[in-house]
């Protein structure tokens, strides 16, 4: 069993560095049981970056049973990962993408595949070939681009190895049929060249009920091949080419819905009793569905499926320069998504409907840098960065509603205006530099700066749909498209913004192995146009900028058995981007203000060689300082009056007074000034508590054991709606294994959320439904799952 982060293990990356130089850090590392990394885009001590950063080896997250790159968010205190579109990927410190179902957004928090910046998808989606993954908190921007406003997922994968011939075998499984098989190979070209090729299949049955159409959903399947040739033909010179491709299916939409909660059938300002809703509350629970936040039953009547093929290539040459290293990195990717059909009216009926053909992205970059050698007086890396990203060429969408459903078939709307297509193209390039002056033995100065320029262009527009033609017809399913719908002719929107982000601080080492730092850090995200999904809206969002001030503390002691790292952080941001769900669709704006603050903290001791405990913790408190957003579900439910004093922010429409009669509950467009409200879906407490234990079984085996507990707090998942909260919850993995004590082989059981507590991805308002009415976003995650598995090496 390897031990935990910060514990004994020995990591290296090449980056930016010739083959002798890593292999001379590799070396100095395995003599010093240190973790080296490249945070800074050279190879250096994890206890000497100045950076918020923690590691973890890919090993590490297989052996304790983990299938999923976002899993390290159970390792790792500041760090969750979201699955809803309002809650998209990474978030650090609480921050992370929130571009909802937009055409063009870039996440705060960037990830890295082997120095390729990835702004869509997850070409990782089998762990068997990572070498490590690290988290850099904060703004990254100057070295890892403008999307890096709030931090980075930096992953690097197995290079080949020189001279060796070698592989590896995996297999496991375990409830819901899950099943993962893994291999790789390292073939040896000559002594100047290897080869390594790595697949996998992975795969799990469906893990709630869609009791409509009797079928169970939430099935993944995905399956995939990385290859790696590396060439050093000398000391000075190594090219290394990857090529991956993967495909992923799903069974089911991507909204995994259940009713978490039905809204009132009684009008709050009358007391009116409302129809409709009451026959559609009581078509859901006819079926047995309990509402609330443990219901596990789909309602849906529409299919659901989608999937996606990843791939792509990269290549990248490093030459000594004398003692400099000049390196080129050139990628690119493809992200084709298969035609996806869901619904998300969480009812039995057919209310809302929508298919996708697609939505096609394609990603080509170069990045070209100069990297000085390590220990001089003036360390630095500097740069330039090119970029050209394309998305929606050759797709569109459909969706219809039909609101009177189930009173009268009719009227049927097109709310995309027939097939819907939008496009975007996005160029950037950058220049940039980042390093240190040394003033002294104990004392540097650090300093960074990059410039980017984006140009974005989009356009959107619909035509008809054959399936659902613009005159009034009665189709095979019974219903007519009335009334009539025309098309959106040719919309376009531009936008066009340069701006800086850098870093400037102090590095102080009173003693070899205790680091203080301190950093003043400006992030940046560039400018977006988006038209979204469904109806084509078009919003254009503003830059966003951050300011963040760390402190940072890093140590060890007792011979370093003893880590203790912690920082202090206070984050600033202005205009920042995040998404708006307007009752139909999300939509991309900027919130005028936020801030973050807070501090954290992670520390391992190896009490012997065989045994080791390792915690951390995170305090974020986030604060929204100016946003103007749509009226929280959770007023709206209320009466009129209420929603008209409260809901009261500059832009909201007053009611029409000729309309007001006819329609109680008619209150024009009202606004809510959030000031003061967590960002959604932040929680203000996180933090891992993990052990690990080995011991040798005779001369020729060893048994080992792991466990891991993870918390976070409760969150939000709509702005100042407490409808949407998701409650505190924590989860405990385990691992036992037994095999060779040289690692040829190895078995091993393992459990993830053993506890079997539940937690979903987000909680939000049902679309097209009255106020109140709140859904359940399922994940896999929130259920148990008990395995076994097999490794073997040669």
């Amino acid at each position: 069993m390897r031990h935990f982060l910060l514990a004994s293990s020995a990591l290296v990356g090449c980056v930016g560095i010739s083959p002798v130089q890593a292999q001379e850090a590799e070396d100095a590392a395995i003599e010093s049981d240190d973790i080296v990394v490249t945070a800074t885009r050279r190879s250096e001590r994890l206890q000497d970056v100045p950076l918020a950063v923690n590691a973890i080896s890919g090993d590490q997250l297989a052996e304790a049973g983990f299938k999923s790159l976002q899993d390290i968010q159970y390792q790792f205190s500041g760090v969750q990962f979201g699955t809803a579109p309002n809650d998209a990927g990474f978030r650090l410190r609480g921050v992370g993408t929130a571009g909802g179902f937009s055409s063009s957004s870039e996440s705060n928090v960037a990830t890295v595949v082997d120095n390729v910046v990835i702004p869509f998808g997850n070409p990782i989606t089998s762990l068997g070939d990572l070498e490590r993954v690290e988290v850099l908190k904060g703004p990254q921007g100057t070295q890892f681009g403008k999307n890096a406003s709030s931090g980075v997922v930096n992953i690097t994968t197995k290079k080949p190895v020189l001279g060796e011939f070698s592989g590896k075998a995996f297999a496991s499984y375990a409830e819901l049929n899950e099943h993962d098989f893994n291999g790789s190979l390292n073939v040896p070209l000559g002594s100047t060249a290897a080869f390594a090729v790595y697949a996998f299949h992975r795969e799990h049955d469906g893990f709630f009920n869609n009791i409509v159409r009797n079928e169970k959903w939430g099935a993944l399947e995905n399956y995939g091949i990385r290859g790696k040739l590396l060439w050093e033909p000398s000391d000075n010179l190594s090219a290394y080419l990857i090529a991956d491709w993967s495909r992923t299916k799903r069974f089911g939409p991507g909204q995994f819905w259940t009713i978490n909660r039905l809204a009132s059938v009684i009008n709050p300002d009358d007391g009116s009793f409302r129809a409709l809703t009451n026959v559609r509350n009581n078509a859901i629970t006819g079926l047995g569905v309990v509402p609330g936040f443990n219901n596990n039953q789909s309602v849906e009547e529409f299919e659901g499926f989608g999937g996606e093929d990843n791939y792509g290539a990269s290549l990248e040459i490093n030459l000594g320069l004398g003692e400099h290293t000049l390196t080129s990195i050139t990628a690119y990717r493809k992200l084709d998504d298969k035609q996806n059909n869901f619904a998300i009216d969480g009812t039995p009926f057919p209310i809302f409907t929508a298919r996708q053909t697609g939505t096609d992205q394609s990603f080509v970059s170069e990045e070209i840098r100069l990297t000085s050698p390590k220990g001089s007086a003036i360390e630095y890396t500097a740069g330039v960065y090119l970029s050209r990203r394309r998305a929606g060429f050759g797709s569109a969408s459909s969706a219809q509603l039909r609101p009177a459903v189930p009173f009268a078939p009719n009227p049927q709307i097109s709310i995309s205006a027939g097939l819907s297509t939008t496009t975007t193209q996005t160029e950037s390039a950058a220049v940039f530099a980042d390093g240190a002056v040394k003033v002294s033995d104990q004392l540097k100065v650090l300093f960074g700066g990059r410039y980017s320029y984006d140009w974005v262009k989009a356009t959107s527009f619909s035509v008809v749909d054959p399936a659902f033609p613009t005159n009034i017809i009665t189709l095979p399913n019974g219903f007519t498209i009335t009334p009539p719908y025309a098309v959106r002719p040719l919309e376009r929107g531009s936008a066009s913004k340069g701006d800086w982000s850098g870093r400037l601080g102090l590095e102080f080492n009173p003693t070899e192995d205790i680091l203080l730092f301190g950093t003043i850090a400006r992030g940046y995200l560039g400018p977006t146009v988006t038209f979204s999904g469904l109806t084509g809206t078009r919003t254009i969002a503003n830059p966003q900028t951050v300011r963040d001030i760390t402190f940072g503390l890093k140590s060890q002691f007792f011979d370093r058995k003893v880590t203790f790292n912690a920082n202090i952080f206070f984050d600033k941001y202005k205009d920042l981007q995040t998404s708006v769900f307007n009752g139909l669709e999300f939509l991309t704006q900027n919130a005028g203000g936020f801030n973050a603050s807070g501090f954290e903290f992670d520390t391992a001791w190896r009490i012997s060689p065989r045994f080791g405990i390792n915690a951390s913790y995170t305090f974020s408190k986030t604060k929204f300082t100016d946003y103007i957003t749509s009226c929280p579900n959770s007023i709206l439910a209320q009466s009129r009056t209420v929603v008209l004093a409260l809901c009261n922010a500059p832009g909201s429409i007053a009611p029409d007074p000729a309309n007001i009669a006819n329609d109680a509950r008619q209150i024009g467009t009202r606004l809510f000034q959030a000031k003061g409200a967590s960002l959604a879906g932040a929680p203000k407490h996180s933090a891992t508590f993990g052990m690990d234990f080995n011991h040798p079984v005779g001369e020729s085996f060893q048994v080992d054991a792991s466990a891991n507990f993870y918390y976070r707090s409760k969150v939000f998942y709509d702005v100042a709606n407490p409808l949407s909260t998701q409650k505190g919850y924590g989860t405990i993995g385990t691992t036992l294994g037994f095999g060779d004590i040289d690692g040829a082989w190895r078995i091993a059981v393992f459990a993830r959320n053993l506890l079997d507590k539940r937690f979903h991805a987000a909680v939000i308002g049902r679309p097209f439904a009255d106020a109140g009415s709140t859904v359940n976003w399922l994940t896999r995650e929130g259920r148990r799952t008990v395995g076994v598995s097999a490794e073997v090496k040669f």
